[in-house]
């Protein structure tokens, strides 16, 4: 897609937000699952490539990774769906302008 679309750099701007914000889930789950019961870094993990390889196969990569995550927290409750369009309006303002 990205020679497709002229595009020199094919990696999103918003890709290594996303690798910390991961990197940053799977420290707070090794540090919470044991004694919280929560899922650890593998099971989460697990769960986003399965959604990515199933529901989300016909997005391309990294925004069916992008968008599995988003599915997790929604799951799990870290995040709302209100808050998830609040956040999702401020990002796209902030690329519209």
């Amino acid at each position: 897609m990205a020679a497709k679309y002229g595009v020199e750099n094919p990696v999103p701007p918003w890709k290594t937000s996303l690798d910390g914000l991961c990197d940053a889930l799977d420290r707070v789950a090794d540090a919470t699952a044991v004694n919280a019961g929560t899922p650890g870094v593998v099971e989460r993990r697990d769960e986003e490539d399965r959604l990515s390889a199933t529901i989300y196969a016909d997005l391309p990569y990294p925004e069916n990774q992008l968008v599995a995550l988003a599915h997790t927290l929604l799951d799990r409750g870290v995040i709302d769906e209100s808050e998830l369009r609040t956040r999702m309006a401020a990002v796209r303002a902030r690329l519209e302008s």
